[in-house]
C-alpha cells in the first residue's frame, strides 16, 4: 500500500478538498482506503456543466448526495451549485429550496449559488431560507433576484465576513437590511447588479476590501459611500465614490478607479495616510479639476485616459 493511502481519513478529506467534486470521485479507484473519501468529504461541488444537458440526472445526483448526507449526520461545510434556473421550473426551484434547508441545519459555512439565466427565461427568486442560515460565514449569489420578501425572516449573520453579490436584482432597502445584518464583513463585492442606486456601507468596521462594478458608462447614477477606518482596498468600476470630502482612510491601501464619471475634486480633501497603490483609467471626473492625493506613503501610480489630468502628491515618506 502507498504511503498516502496509509493517512488518517480526516487527512485524505483534506486533500480532496482541493480537488473538483469530478476529480475526487475519480479518486474512489485508487484503492480501497480511497474508495469512500470522496462520499464523506465536507465540501460538495455541483455543476449541471458536467451533466450535458441532463437536467433531471443532475437533480436526482445532487438530492441524492445531499439525503446520503443527512442520513449519515455527516457535514457540509461549503456548498456550491452551478444551475440554470427558470422561472417557470418549479421542481428545480423546489428542490433548491430543499437543499438550503438542509444546508442549514447541517450548519454550512460557505454558499455560493449561481443561476446561469438567461434574460429570455426570466430571473428566479434566491430562497428565503438562505436568510436563515446562521452559520454561514461566506456567502456568493449570482444570477438571482433578491426581493424584500425574500429578507422578511433574515437572521443576524454574526459570523459572515465574505459577501459576493453578482448580477442579482436588488432594491437598495433590501441591500442596506441585508448588510446591516452583516456586522462582520471583511469583504464586500457587488458586481452588475440590477436596479440598486446607493451603497451605503459605512457602518461596517471590520470591512478590509470593497470591489463594485457595473458594465457599460451607461448608468453611473450609483452613488457609493464607505469610509469605514478598516478599508485597505477599494475598486470602483462605474460608480460615483463618496460624494463628500474630508474622509480619513487609515488603512487603505490600495485604490482603484476606472470610468468614474463624477467629479473626483473631494479626494483633495481626503487623507490616505497608508496609500501605496493608485490606479485612476478612464475617469472623466478628473477634467477641469487640480486634484492633490495627501499620500505620503505611496510608490505606485498608473493613469490611463484620453487627456492629461492635473494630479500632484504630498511629499513621501523617506525609506531607509
Amino acid at each position: 500500500m502507498d504511503k498516502i493511502s496509509e493517512l488518517p481519513e480526516e487527512i485524505l478529506q483534506r486533500i480532496l478538498y482541493f480537488l473538483s467534486q469530478k476529480e475526487a470521485i475519480r479518486t474512489s479507484v485508487l484503492s480501497k482506503s480511497w474508495r469512500n473519501i470522496w462520499c464523506t468529504r465536507p465540501n460538495l461541488d455541483f455543476s449541471d456543466d458536467t451533466f450535458k444537458g441532463n437536467k433531471q440526472q443532475f437533480l436526482s445526483v445532487v438530492d441524492t448526495t445531499l439525503r446520503r448526507y443527512c442520513d449519515q449526520r455527516l457535514r457540509v461545510d461549503e456548498f456550491s451549485l452551478h444551475i440554470l434556473l427558470r422561472v417557470l421550473d418549479h421542481e428545480s426551484v423546489s428542490l433548491l429550496e430543499k437543499w438550503i434547508r438542509a444546508l442549514a441545519v447541517m450548519g454550512v459555512k460557505k454558499l455560493r449559488l449561481s443561476n446561469s439565466w438567461e434574460r429570455i427565461s426570466g430571473v428566479v427568486d434566491l430562497p428565503s431560507v438562505v436568510f436563515e442560515a446562521e452559520s454561514l460565514q461566506d456567502l456568493r449569489v449570482e444570477g438571482f433576484i433578491l426581493g424584500r420578501m425574500g429578507i422578511e425572516r433574515i437572521v443576524l449573520f454574526k459570523h459572515l465576513t465574505s459577501l459576493c453579490l453578482k448580477r442579482v436584482y436588488i432594491e437598495d432597502d433590501v441591500f442596506e437590511t441585508i448588510i446591516s445584518n452583516c456586522p462582520s464583513i471583511e469583504t464586500l463585492e457587488v458586481n452588475e447588479c440590477e436596479r440598486l442606486k446607493n451603497i451605503k456601507a459605512n457602518r461596517l468596521h471590520n470591512l478590509k476590501y470593497f470591489t463594485f462594478s457595473k458594465l457599460g458608462a451607461e448608468d453611473c447614477s450609483i452613488n457609493i459611500e464607505i469610509h469605514p477606518p478598516s478599508l485597505e482596498t477599494i475598486k470602483i468600476n462605474n460608480g460615483n465614490p463618496w460624494s463628500y470630502g474630508g474622509g480619513y482612510f487609515r488603512n487603505l491601501k490600495d485604490l482603484y478607479l476606472w470610468c468614474v464619471a463624477a467629479s473626483l475634486d473631494h479626494l483633495s480633501s481626503c487623507k490616505f495616510p497608508s496609500l501605496e497603490c493608485l490606479k485612476i483609467l478612464s475617469c472623466n471626473g478628473l477634467k477641469g479639476i487640480n486634484l492633490f492625493i495627501d499620500a505620503p506613503k505611496i510608490n505606485m501610480f498608473a493613469y490611463g485616459g484620453s487627456f492629461i489630468p492635473s494630479i500632484s502628491f504630498a511629499p513621501t515618506t523617506s525609506r531607509k
